[in-house]
């Protein structure tokens, strides 16, 4: 079955704040360059619970993320901006119907570090421990397990690979003594 992502230009620059969001779904990306963090302060929705990721590359130019989530990402992220140095772009997950609270986003968190502990696809050197997951009825964790599926969906729809496992198929290695 396929999927409509839509993808708006914010600022109508394709470099720019993007939002991305997969029809009929509550799931919704934002993605905004370090450069342009101003918008934080003129959009509502990022002062909402958000589970984000920050990426951008470590000293040996390799792929380097920050996995975190907050209630409030406009509050959150001003801290980053003067404490991490690696970060070039954020990832900002939202709901577009506020559906999500703290304990959604620490459990998405939770999910989202332990798999990407798992994928090693990205230096996350950064998230020293994986979170507890909170204590969530199962409907909720349920429903916050469908959210997660979706950011995993968008953000390899952008590019990001942090959740994607990588199948070696048929290859036999040999070490030598």
């Amino acid at each position: 079955m396929g999927k409509t992502i839509t993808t708006y230009l914010i600022d109508s620059n394709p470099q720019g704040v993007r939002s991305i969001f997969i029809d009929n779904k509550i799931c919704k990306l934002l993605l905004i360059p370090r450069s342009e963090l101003d918008i934080v302060n003129k959009r509502a929705e990022l002062k909402s619970p958000a589970f984000y990721i920050l990426l951008g590359e470590d000293e040996n130019q390799l792929p380097k993320a920050y996995l975190g989530e907050t209630e409030n990402f406009a509050d959150r992220i001003k801290h980053h901006d003067n404490k991490k140095d690696f970060w070039q772009r954020a990832l900002v997950f939202i709901s577009n119907d506020s559906s999500l609270h703290k304990a959604n986003v620490q459990y998405l968190e939770h999910l989202a570090v332990t798999l990407a502990h798992q994928t090693k696809r990205y230096n996350t050197d950064e998230n020293k421990q994986i979170p507890k997951a909170p204590n969530l009825p199962e409907h909720i964790q349920s429903s916050t397990e469908e959210f997660f599926e979706d950011v995993k969906l968008l953000t390899s729809f952008v590019g990001c690979l942090i959740f994607e496992k990588i199948e070696q198929k048929g290859k036999t290695i040999f070490h030598l003594k």
